[in-house]
């Protein structure tokens, strides 16, 4: 597969690196961050660079930004964000950036593209806006004004530490096929349309650090996660796989997971939102996953729904738990930890 390489992408620098907090010298740490059914994931490469991506909620009296600004500070160690990813214009994924820009300095803003400030929003392109005068949209412009790229399929992050991360699909583009290849799982791939909306224009990035790969698909709808892998596969085999849309049955596709054939799943619901029964019991059918874990207990559900107790971050409805994954700097074997009490459990990479 050729990956392109924008110019835009290459000319920015890479912000400067601080000291951590207690963490194994070179290793890659993904934090799932508890933002209540929301978004926000934190990626820390070997280098000490970061990447956020989402922000969660706005309001709540700042509830997310103060979670995000405790996860970057308290426990990675780290005084800025390098690099803020927004994947689509869905509240529960930005809402949270003009709190989080006011409490973490941060180095760059990339996501799928804005409406033209001062001409009427595209409903077809921008189903959600973000409008020019409505508060989240105007808080996301202030903060990522002079400092923000759009995002294409086949486009890089520009990141140190021997951390790749790739763009698979953004704005409703896929990057380009392998040729030549026919994913032998694609026989009862999703062949209906879902009707097109925001989630379907979410930026999917796959991040590499030796044999370690980590694959982040926002709210992707069922059948672009099949077109992802169909009829060839453009993601190949991952070892740690966010769960689509926070676990929802409208995404995660069997022909999809079978394809990517994760060894760990995190779901990022909240107490009652994602996490579904139709998508849990899925995950169990799928030969390849050892573990799943989830944010929290979904409380609407029986408890045969939910993963054991000891690979639920957040018990109690209130949350505040986050999910750990920290990966030898080699990228041969990884270690998932929920909550601060949860064990510890490692896994190897393929």
């Amino acid at each position: 597969m050729t990956i392109r390489l924008r110019p835009a992408l290459l000319a920015i620098s890479a912000a400067l690196l601080c000291c951590g907090a207690d963490r194994p010298e070179g290793t890659l740490d993904v934090y799932f961050i508890d933002v209540q059914g929301g978004s926000a994931t934190l990626v820390v490469t070997p280098a000490r660079e970061s990447v956020l991506i989402d922000s969660g909620w706005a309001g709540f009296d700042d509830r997310d930004p103060k979670r995000i600004e405790h996860a970057v500070k308290e426990v990675a160690g780290l005084d800025h964000i390098d690099h803020l990813v927004t994947t689509h214009w869905d509240e529960d994924h930005y809402g949270g950036v003009g709190g989080l820009a006011r409490r973490v300095r941060i180095g760059h803003f990339w996501d799928r593209g804005l409406p033209a400030q001062d001409a009427p929003v595209n409903r077809s392109a921008f189903p959600n806006g973000p409008t020019p005068d409505d508060p989240l949209g105007a808080a996301y412009r202030k903060a990522s004004t002079g400092k923000r790229t759009e995002l294409h399929p086949g486009d890089r992050l520009p990141l140190e530490g021997g951390v790749e991360a790739v763009v698979l699909a953004s704005d409703g583009k896929l990057i380009d096929a392998p040729t030549g290849q026919r994913n032998p799982n694609c026989a009862e791939a999703r062949r209906d349309r879902v009707p097109a909306g925001e989630n379907a224009n979410s930026v999917v990035l796959r991040f590499r650090l030796g044999k370690f790969e980590f694959l982040e698909t926002g709210d992707l709808p069922g059948n672009l996660e099949d077109e992802l892998v169909c009829p060839a596969d453009r993601v190949g085999q991952v070892d740690l796989f966010l769960a689509t849309h926070h676990g929802t049955a409208l995404s995660n596709q069997p022909t999809f997971l079978r394809s990517i054939a994760p060894t760990v799943v995190v779901v990022n619901n909240g107490p009652r939102k994602g996490g579904d029964p139709v998508t849990m019991t899925r995950l169990k059918t799928i030969p390849s996953i050892q573990a799943a874990y989830q944010l929290h207990k979904n409380v609407s559900t029986d408890q045969a729904v939910n993963v054991p107790p000891e690979q639920i971050a957040n018990a109690d409805p209130a949350g505040g738990q986050l999910i750990h994954v920290s990966v030898q700097p080699d990228g041969a074997r990884f270690r998932v930890r929920a909550g601060d009490g949860g064990r510890a459990r490692d896994f190897d990479s393929r």
